[in-house]
């Protein structure tokens, strides 16, 4: 059974037409053959019954799940065909009966045609006067047929149940690679934004300075230096953009204090920065997001509060963890700058999407005298 439903759909209709074909063959062959009369008009009847539900369950319900009629009336009649003509193989008729019992609905339904077909074979050895022992041999084959039955069922139900836990284990893991991709998307764009926000910030700065000097008619050697400050931001930006390159193709990059103490001297107006404790603890992705938050933070204070005096303090404790405050006094934006309206709002989402996934916190809001920024990162990120 199991090999048949492996079979293309019309193999396996062809195997079992040809073998009941063969068991009627048996039939028409034994003594007594089918007749008109007496007990060949038995065996001839039942032959017929038996080879009318073997077509339906050939061409109608071999694909079924669950019990049909035509099995019943497959198994009986050929019990009771064998007791007629015991010297042919209509036996095979109930065995296959049996057989799908056990597969279609299990132990107890395949005994139960076993016992049925054993009863019929009885009942035809008591009127034809067969022995006890050729009724027992038959009801035991069925029976055991019956139990192989339910055997193929259950290695059906596991390679069922393999299959769906394969799917759902392929499913898990594609869903497993597209969270990956997107993570990996947003920490991207969470890069780009970084480094184009602060470089971009500053170089707007420059040149509106340098438009104001133009529009005040400012001396040649004012307006260069503005113009030559812009072009050095600009170079700055193309290095920090190489250098986020090269981490992401895991090259070597810069030693995070460095990093921050870069970001604070191109700062434009006062400022200050403090590093203490172990900085072997501004590792990988501490030492990362730490330099990240900083720009970030200073880019807004170019954004929101120009030469605003800005202090940066970063301490990282080995019980405590990493805290960085990045905090500047209030100061008048410049009148007509436009550098307050860039950007889309993803750079404070960004910054405590980086402390989340080290397990940390962000918190950015007013103070009485400007604006602070907080990041702290546990000891230990969690995974």
């Amino acid at each position: 059974m199991l090999l048949l439903n492996a079979l293309n759909p019309r193999v396996a209709t062809l195997i079992r037409l040809l073998g009941g074909a063969l068991v009627s063959w048996s039939v028409v062959k034994s003594n007594p053959a089918p007749a008109f009369g007496g007990r060949g008009l038995v065996v001839l009847i039942l032959l017929v019954i038996a080879v009318a539900a073997w077509l339906v369950w050939t061409l109608w319900s071999a694909g079924e799940h669950a019990m049909t009629a035509d099995v019943y009336v497959i198994a009986i009649a050929g019990a009771a065909l064998t007791a007629a003509s015991p010297s042919s193989a209509a036996s095979a008729f109930t065995f296959v009966a049996a057989m799908v019992a056990g597969v279609r609905a299990g132990l107890l339904q395949g005994l139960g045609v076993a016992v049925v077909s054993g009863a019929t074979i009885a009942t035809g050895g008591i009127i034809y006067n067969h022995s006890a022992v050729g009724v027992l041999a038959y009801t035991l084959g069925f029976a055991a047929v019956a139990l192989g039955g339910t055997n193929l069922r259950q290695l059906n139900l596991r390679a069922d149940q393999a299959e769906l836990l394969l799917a759902q284990t392929q499913m898990a893991h594609e869903e497993q690679v597209r969270s990956a991709r997107l993570e990996e998307s947003a920490r991207i764009a969470r890069d780009i934004h970084d480094l184009l926000a602060h470089s971009l910030a500053g170089l707007t700065i420059q040149l509106e300075a340098t438009d104001a000097l133009l529009a005040q008619g400012a001396e040649t050697d004012a307006i260069r230096e503005r113009v030559q400050r812009a072009r050095a931001l600009a170079r700055e930006g193309l290095q920090e953009t190489r250098r986020a390159v090269g981490a992401l193709r895991g090259d070597p990059v810069v030693p995070p204090p460095e990093a921050i103490a870069a970001l604070v001297k191109q700062y434009e107006a006062p400022a200050q920065v403090k590093l203490t404790g172990d900085e072997t603890l501004l590792a990988g992705q501490v030492g990362e997001t730490v330099v990240r938050v900083v720009q970030e933070a200073l880019t807004n204070v170019r954004k929101h509060a120009p030469d605003a005096e800005v202090r940066v303090v970063v301490n990282a404790d080995a019980q405590e963890g990493v805290d960085v405050t990045v905090e500047n006094r209030a100061a008048a934006p410049v009148v007509g700058s436009g550098l307050a309206a860039t950007g889309g709002g993803y750079g404070l989402r960004g910054m405590r999407e980086r402390a989340t996934q080290l397990g940390g916190t962000l918190a950015a809001g007013p103070t009485s005298e400007g604006w602070r920024v907080s990041l702290h990162l546990p000891r230990e990120p969690r995974p």
